[in-house]
């Protein structure tokens, strides 16, 4: 059997090339959904991780990560380091395709939540994924 599901998919998907392939459910000018490739479709993976909270998918409950359950913590710098942890927990748990080079979080003064800047770096190209957690969304889960 030719290794995970994910590599059969990427094989087997029309002009993936070889390429690290993923889908948005953001319809293109085709009318089909939008098809990310390379660094973009680990962004959008781990974006997905990451702001899904865990124990919500009902057919794998420990998928995601538990960021939301910072949200009413103190802005300090254990919270921040609860953070990190956190991230590289879910991210090395769900997709090690790339590299976390640094973790930046940044509270809001405004309102419960906080911004998460990670610096990812995949065969040599580095790039910025930035992810809000913040009360309201918080209030979309109840």
């Amino acid at each position: 059997m030719a290794g995970n599901i994910l590599e059969r998919f990427q094989k087997n998907s029309v002009g993936s090339a070889g390429r690290l392939i993923d889908y948005t459910p953001v319809i293109s000018s085709s009318g089909n959904f939008t098809i990310l490739y390379d660094i973009d479709a680990i962004l959008n993976s781990w974006n997905n991780i990451l702001i899904t909270p865990r124990g919500s998918m009902d057919h794998d409950p420990e998928y995601g990560s538990t960021l939301y359950l910072y949200l009413f913590e103190p802005a300090d710098k254990f919270t921040e380091e609860a953070i990190k942890n956190e991230i590289i927990r879910a991210i090395s748990t769900y997709d090690n395709r790339a590299i976390i080079k640094e973790i930046t979080t940044t509270f809001y003064n405004n309102m419960k939540g906080f911004n998460v800047s990670i610096i990812v770096d995949y065969q040599g190209f580095k790039t910025n994924l930035k992810v809000s957690i913040h009360e309201i969304d918080l209030r979309n889960f109840e």
